[in-house]
């Protein structure tokens, strides 16, 4: 009898033990799943903002290069449909959207890309053609700011992508 009731409760020890262990892989299972599905969804979620942020810069410039090569009226006219075209490229808005949850460093590198992007549009709007010196080097210093954006962004992208 004593060997029976022996036999008994390690059955049942062993029943529990194999059932909490089962439990417990699935909980890290899940665990597991959960933080990689919530990286992956954080990372496209910036990968996305990254993008329209940048895309609008880029609109934004293209639409004030073609505003500018327009026949206008006036020196007003032609300064205020620069101003028009880049307020309706929804650049101001992508910026904020993205500096709201960005790193100081990534808020830094768009900006700087920004500041030269409202540069192009003072240089444009002042009467400056595509040709002109003053636009090229407007052109240039946004280049240049909006490439070192691109490797912030990347960097950030990559940290995220681990």
């Amino acid at each position: 009898m004593a060997l029976s009731v022996g036999v008994e409760w390690s059955s049942l020890v062993a029943t529990g033990l194999g059932a909490v262990l089962g439990v417990g892989a699935t909980l890290v299972g899940e665990q597991v799943r959960w933080r990689r599905t919530t990286r992956d969804n954080r990372l496209q979620d910036r990968r996305n903002l990254y993008a329209d942020c940048l895309v609008s810069f880029r609109k934004a410039h293209e639409a004030m290069r073609l505003a500018a090569d327009e026949e206008h009226p006036t020196p007003q006219a032609r300064a205020a449909r620069i101003r028009q075209v880049y307020q309706a490229s929804g650049c101001d808005e992508a910026r904020e959207r993205l500096i709201l949850t960005a790193t100081d460093e990534v808020a830094s590198a768009i900006d700087a890309s920004y500041i030269s992007l409202r540069r192009i549009r003072e240089v444009l709007a002042s009467g400056a053609t595509v040709p002109a010196p003053d636009y090229q080097v407007a052109r240039e210093a946004h280049r240049e700011t909006t490439e070192a954006a691109r490797n912030v962004l990347r960097r950030d992208l990559s940290s995220l992508d681990v």
